[in-house]
């Protein structure tokens, strides 16, 4: 198992080498470092809490960049469009049904990775048979929860200055 992480002191994106084997983690920009429990990670194949930040609720997702699906949807309406334009259906349906079928094939090809509610680390090489798919619910508690954290951030700020 590795993980994709944000460093909270540095905020640079960080990749770490196998962690079934480390005993920390730690941030190559800076010293922070965070270590956790090695046993938990070697019997269980399925973490049961982010490693980064100790969070229990996680969530599964599939390891596929955003931006890259926006832009395979981008750029089939705008193909599809410009053969409607030439008045050409059959072309404009099958460009469509391509990209659809590109999607399919996406969505069984790409792996799921193990996302984390409060911090976003990404969990990769794990089994996430165990684990739900993102709840909105969830997402919005955790959203709420920084927020309020960087208000208490900015108060203290703003009484020291």
């Amino acid at each position: 198992m590795y993980l994709t992480y944000h460093c909270p002191k540095c905020n640079q994106t960080n990749r770490s080498s196998d962690v079934s084997e480390a005993s920390s983690l730690s941030c190559l920009n800076c010293d922070w470092e965070r270590p956790f429990s090695n046993d938990e990670v070697r019997e269980q194949a399925i973490p049961s809490e982010c490693l980064r930040c100790g969070n229990p609720d996680l969530w599964r997702q599939k390891n596929f960049p955003q931006w890259l699906g926006l832009f395979f949807v981008a750029l089939g309406a705008i193909s599809s469009s410009i053969a409607w334009m030439y008045y050409r259906p059959i072309l404009a349906l099958s460009i469509l049904m391509a990209f659809a079928l590109l999607d399919m094939v996406l969505y069984i090809v790409m792996r799921d990775v193990l996302v984390c509610y409060r911090c976003r680390t990404k969990h990769h090489d794990v089994d996430v048979s165990q684990h739900k798919p993102f709840d909105h619910e969830t997402g919005e508690k955790y959203r709420q929860e920084e927020i309020r954290r960087k208000e208490a951030e900015d108060e203290t700020t703003k009484k020291d200055a």
